[in-house]
């Protein structure tokens, strides 16, 4: 019999590649990273399963975009754009970055300098949103809890049968 944890586990197997299609049929796959670092980890201490799914923190920009920069004076703003557009920055350049991986011939600096300014919002022409929320729904919750109820409806009559049955 398929434990608890291990349908919990399957769940989040088929969520993560869901994740992905997602995504990817979105248009949204530039370097990969977001695949790549989309994992998760289930814990069962025989009490209680837990169970949650990391990414790359720019998911949360591909579902819901970006707000501008709070502070937004023209050396702010500068500021900002130079640290987003710099390739060889270890903290900043993903503009750069993604300007490059996307194939995109732009100014990074000018890009990073807009998005500062004026935020990006989503949905738009290049990304129609809901990458996550799509995927995970009422009905994705629904499931889950169908297949755990499920199965512990079977495990508690198997344990009854056992200790009732002749």
């Amino acid at each position: 019999m398929t434990s608890a944890s291990q349908i919990v586990t399957a769940y989040m197997e088929q969520t993560r590649k869901d994740l992905i299609a997602s995504y990817q049929e979105k248009g949204l796959k530039a370097s990969g990273r977001y695949a790549k670092g989309l994992t998760y980890e289930v814990s069962d201490d025989g009490k209680t399963i837990k169970a949650f799914m990391e990414s790359e923190h720019h998911v949360w920009f591909m579902e819901q975009g970006r707000k501008p920069n709070k502070k937004k004076s023209v050396k702010e703003l500068i500021g900002f754009a130079l640290w987003a557009s710099d390739e060889d920055s270890t903290t900043g350049g993903f503009i750069a970055r993604w300007l490059k991986d996307k194939g995109i011939m732009a100014n990074a600096f000018a890009v990073a300098y807009k998005i500062g300014e004026q935020g990006i919002q989503v949905p738009n022409r290049y990304n129609p949103g809901d990458v996550v929320e799509d995927v995970v729904t009422n009905e994705w919750f629904d499931g889950l809890v169908a297949q755990l109820a499920d199965h512990f409806i079977f495990a508690t009559v198997t344990e009854v049968e056992r200790l009732f049955r002749k």
